[in-house]
């Protein structure tokens, strides 16, 4: 049983980076098209950590009170 289970993994690993891989190749006509240029992408590495690191910190607190180490959050 432990080695069915261990070539299922492998098999499904290879079709997600197989898949990955297809898909990364058929997009590089839309990624060589765009050509990234414009006013709002100076910004984005200032503005993206201000995205991920609130994000960041909800999972965590929710983890946490999901164990019982932070009681007593409503969200």
């Amino acid at each position: 049983f432990g080695l069915l289970l261990i070539v299922a993994f492998s098999v499904g690993l290879a079709a997600v980076l197989v898949g990955t891989g297809i898909l990364l190749v058929s997009a590089r006509g839309f990624v060589q098209r765009w050509s990234g240029e414009g006013p709002w992408l100076a910004y984005l590495p200032f503005v993206s950590p201000l995205v991920i690191t609130p994000l960041g910190l909800v999972i965590a607190v929710r983890s946490l009170a999901g164990t019982g180490i932070v009681p007593g959050l409503a969200f």
